[in-house]
């Protein structure tokens, strides 16, 4: 198997928040401090997409989707270590192994996408309800790292 294909713990994993004045991916708090929101990972097959940073020579505007967003970067050790996507039913909890899979497009080599195991089941409101878990989660993350590359900036 390439080694190319399996995301290594170490790597840098680029993420687009959409920008612009009225952007609900991201807002900053009454002190100035960036907050990264959840919607910033919403993705309607609930796996988000990022892209490896060092398929694309770690230039975080390579993969911008659109000049006025911005990228925040992730660690695939910290995404593979989230512990909160959690299904409960009637008589289990089910814990969602969070992984982050190399998914190339013709487009975007670099492209990945970041899944649970077992995927999210139940009806579609339960699902939605449990993927915000991991929404909220990466959101920690990207916030905490702050911006790779500012929103606007080239």
């Amino acid at each position: 198997m390439d080694n190319n294909n399996l995301v290594q713990d170490d790597e840098e994993l680029y993420r687009n928040v959409r920008g612009g004045q009225d952007s609900i991916e991201y807002s900053y708090d009454d002190e100035g401090r960036l907050r990264i929101q959840p919607e910033a990972f919403r993705d309607r097959y609930k796996k988000p997409s990022v892209d490896r940073a060092s398929l694309v020579e770690y230039i975080p505007s390579a993969v911008l989707l659109n000049p006025t967003n911005g990228i925040v970067s992730l660690m695939a050790r910290d995404v593979r270590a989230i512990a909160d996507v959690v299904t409960t039913t009637r008589d289990k909890t089910i814990n969602h192994v969070v992984d982050v899979v190399h998914d190339p497009t013709p487009e975007r080599q670099s492209h990945a996408i970041i899944n649970v195991n077992p995927e999210f089941f139940d009806s579609e409101s339960k699902q939605k309800k449990v993927f915000k878990f991991l929404q909220k989660a990466l959101a920690r993350l990207a916030t905490i790292n702050g911006w790779t590359l500012r929103p606007g900036e080239d």
